[in-house]
């Protein structure tokens, strides 16, 4: 793995039970930020906090943050803190939320995932926090052409080994997973829920001693970077009298025909525009991928969710006249280009349902 893609780190470290300290020595905390345009300003959690006053009550921490952009193994800071009191605690973790403040990401990509390898690359337990929206622009994994309505642990699997050294010994946390700012558009709750599960899935692959994902919003405010960073397109609701087409990610957990949290408001629009007369026809694609007989039958099995979730809104069944999965055998758009990648915003395109209707209620 190229480490140069890494940033400097300001480790914070902070005592905690699983790290496995010894008692002669600090506690190892070691925060990584990627601190994109497309994220929010870097702050403390309340769960971070939480764990940074136990260690530095237990006796001395040592804290290292990692920035994104910078070259591997330089440390934005690096220091040894103790406090005598709580004040002291407090005051030690406000000076450190201010710097966090200040960091912004140097370079025109994201990807966390070579920020917790920086970290994890010191040798001996610590406690690991990626503060990080977790939205990777980079190969192995890289979000912009993946998307997030894919196979969860079928993306874990294809991490390669080299990607991460191993995390045995390492506790650690995810804080800001789908938090973002900027021109980076908002995560449907399916999408951020693939998103937790993806890295949590990594650590676990990579034999963390514990894998936590923080869900604290991010307290710091709007991003300090300013470079351009791809963004991962999710696709658009296209919501007209007579059809209506919406991301795969709105409605579907990642991977699956599981409807996701929040799809049942999406088809209450869609059902609404249902009377005695309509009729309507059901399509669900994907984008291209490895196997069309699998994306043929996820397409097919969610296709037939939508009808059965639309019938228990109150949409009679023999409005359904066509109700297919087209894997992606009839893509709305070409999702591949010359060498064969997949085009992020076609690709997101692809992977959606759309619903055809025929005397739809008119609205107003």
């Amino acid at each position: 793995m190229n480490h140069s893609r890494l940033f400097a780190a300001v480790v914070l470290v902070a005592a905690c039970a699983a790290c496995g300290e010894d008692s002669g020595n600090p506690t190892t905390v070691r925060i990584g930020v990627t601190a994109s345009a497309n994220e929010p300003r870097v702050g403390l959690t309340a769960e971070v906090t939480d764990r940074l006053t136990a260690a530095l009550t237990r006796g001395q921490t040592r804290v290292v943050v990692y920035r994104e952009g910078e070259d591997a193994g330089t440390a934005y800071s690096d220091e040894v803190l103790s406090a005598a009191d709580d004040a002291e605690v407090r005051e030690r973790l406000f000076r450190l939320d201010g710097q966090l403040a200040q960091i912004g990401g140097t370079t025109g990509r994201l990807d966390p995932l070579s920020v917790l390898a920086d970290m994890a690359s010191a040798p001996g337990p610590a406690l690991l926090v990626l503060h990080s929206s977790g939205l990777q622009t980079t190969d192995p994994l890289d979000l912009t052409r993946l998307g997030l309505d894919l196979d969860v642990a079928a993306a874990v699997a294809a991490v390669p080994d080299d990607a991460l050294p191993a995390l045995t010994g390492k506790d650690v946390v995810f804080s800001g997973l789908g938090q973002v700012a900027g021109p980076q558009p908002p995560l449907p709750p399916g999408a951020q829920e693939a998103l937790v599960e993806l890295w949590l899935g990594i650590c676990r692959e990579f034999g963390a001693a514990s894998c936590t994902h923080d869900p604290g919003p991010a307290p710091a405010g709007g991003p300090i970077a300013r470079g351009e960073v791809p963004v991962v397109d999710l696709g658009q609701v296209e919501n007209r009298d007579a059809l209506v087409h919406v991301p795969s990610s709105m409605v579907f957990k990642a991977g699956g025909d599981e409807l996701a949290p929040g799809a049942e408001d999406v088809l209450r629009q869609v059902a609404e525009k249902f009377d005695g007369r309509t009729t309507a026809r059901v399509v669900v694609r994907t984008a291209t991928s490895a196997s069309a007989e699998q994306a043929a039958d996820l397409t097919r099995r969610r296709a037939q969710r939508v009808v059965s979730a639309l019938v228990d809104l109150g949409v009679s069944r023999s409005a359904f006249v066509e109700v297919v999965g087209a894997g992606f055998g009839s893509p709305l758009d070409v999702d591949l280009d010359a060498a064969g990648d997949l085009v992020p915003g076609a690709a997101a395109r692809n992977r959606s349902v759309v619903v055809e209707l025929v005397a739809p209620r008119v609205s107003g």
